[in-house]
């Protein structure tokens, strides 16, 4: 019988890596100096792992602050002489260091997902060194004011704003409508930077493909926008794409919260997946040789004029879906979740997963689901056609098309 390890052996250990990770990297970081020159180099770094480790063991505040502070002072005191010496000004070898004590003590301290997290932060951010500087040489004013500005929508604005319903109806949220304009807006700002490191090509399909997984609907329109500026098939590939993504995520959503209704919904829409994914990989064959002429043609920095419209037609189809749901009145439970589904999907398959066993039929929810999607594809197709034009989006726009008529003629057959 194997003896039972000590309780606080697993964020000890924990401790001790993060501070040999970590000093790992600052010593390749600085290997080109000669022995006795580091302040702090691997050895020292797994001590002040250690050393954090043992202050959350111990657990008396008084000594544990008395003791972090004679380490911190410390080593403030190597790193002031050392930039003294080698007239090098540079912070971040002292932060690193309070870091991993501050990491080692979270370690033995109950917190040993949030150190490990950190630590994973904290080397990511000390290996980019190059990176992040070559990053900063090579961006411009303009990008600078533009992730600023989309940083404060973000994080000031967004959490500022009241997550209730307004309005008639109850049917418009401002913090979901301002994070409509927030996810469109960061789709497009990195598509943009995508494209610039990556190449227009494989940055703006890269963008489609992740940003689908959130909403396929934002990518419609930052594609579209690029479709507006500079036509190509690239752009038209990353709108059938996410159109693709849009409805397998539909199936897999369904069959992770409404299973029951998976059996029915498959015939509604996996014909319009089979032609969407079709045309996408048509596009994509197309836009393979188009690449060199895209790579040829600038990149333009996105605004966020089509984010704030975008989130106008937003606000405007909750509250037609709302005043619709209402008149129909909560007896006509698969019209109202249709309706309610017209501006996102998800939560019509989410409404449905939530019903008590057998309040809705299979037959019906699945309508309720399939609904929603024929008109999201609808909805791209109309922004495809007003944002980038009939000539600029016409592949793409008949992708959307297809994928809406497949859907729709699977709903008159089962109905019929």
């Amino acid at each position: 019988m194997s003896p039972i390890l000590p309780a606080f052996l697993p964020g000890l250990t924990l401790a001790v890596a993060i501070g040999l990770l970590v000093g790992f990297e600052r010593g390749w970081q600085l290997r080109d100096e000669p022995p006795g020159q580091r302040v702090a180099g691997i050895r020292t770094f797994a001590v002040l792992g250690l050393f954090g480790g043992l202050l959350g063991i111990v657990g008396d505040r008084p000594v544990a602050l008395l003791s972090a502070a004679g380490a911190v002072i410390a080593l403030l005191v190597g790193h002031a002489f050392d930039m003294r010496q080698t007239r090098v000004v540079s912070a971040t070898g002292a932060i690193a260091a309070m870091l991993t004590l501050l990491l080692g003590t979270a370690a033995t301290s109950g917190k040993m997902v949030l150190a490990s997290i950190g630590a994973a932060l904290l080397v990511a951010l000390l290996a980019g060194r190059k990176s992040l500087h070559a990053l900063i040489r090579a961006s411009n004013e303009d990008e600078v004011h533009t992730l600023v500005r989309l940083v404060l929508m973000a994080l000031l604005v967004l959490p500022l704003l009241p997550d209730a319903g307004l309005g008639p109806y109850a049917s418009l949220n401002p913090r979901r409508l301002w994070f409509v304009v927030v996810i469109v807006g960061a789709l497009s700002f990195a598509g943009y930077v995508l494209q610039r490191w990556l190449g227009r090509a494989r940055g703006g399909l890269l963008t489609a493909a992740v940003g689908a997984t959130i909403s396929s609907t934002a990518v419609t329109v930052a594609c579209a926008r690029q479709l507006r500026d500079a036509p190509g098939i690239t752009s038209q590939a990353g709108i059938a794409l996410g159109s693709t993504i849009m409805v397998a995520r539909t199936l897999a959503l369904v069959a992770v919260l409404a299973p029951f209704v998976l059996r029915d919904i498959v015939w509604l829409i996996v014909p319009a997946l089979i032609f969407s994914a079709a045309a996408t990989a048509a596009l994509l064959f197309a836009a393979r040789r188009e690449a060199s002429t895209l790579e040829a043609q600038p990149t333009r920095l996105p605004g966020f004029k089509l984010a704030f419209l975008f989130a106008g037609l937003v606000a405007l189809l909750s509250l037609a879906a709302a005043a619709a749901s209402h008149a129909l009145g909560h007896h006509a439970g698969s019209a109202t979740i249709a309706l309610g589904g017209m501006v996102d999907v998800d939560s019509a398959i989410a409404a449905i997963g939530a019903l008590p066993p057998g309040m809705l039929p299979s037959p019906l929810a699945a309508m309720a689901i399939a609904v929603p999607v024929a008109f999201n594809s609808l909805l791209k197709l109309a922004l495809t056609l007003s944002i980038a034009g009939k000539r600029r989006g016409d592949w793409a726009a008949a992708s959307l098309a297809g994928t809406a008529a497949f859907v729709l003629a699977a709903l008159a057959t089962r109905l019929l």
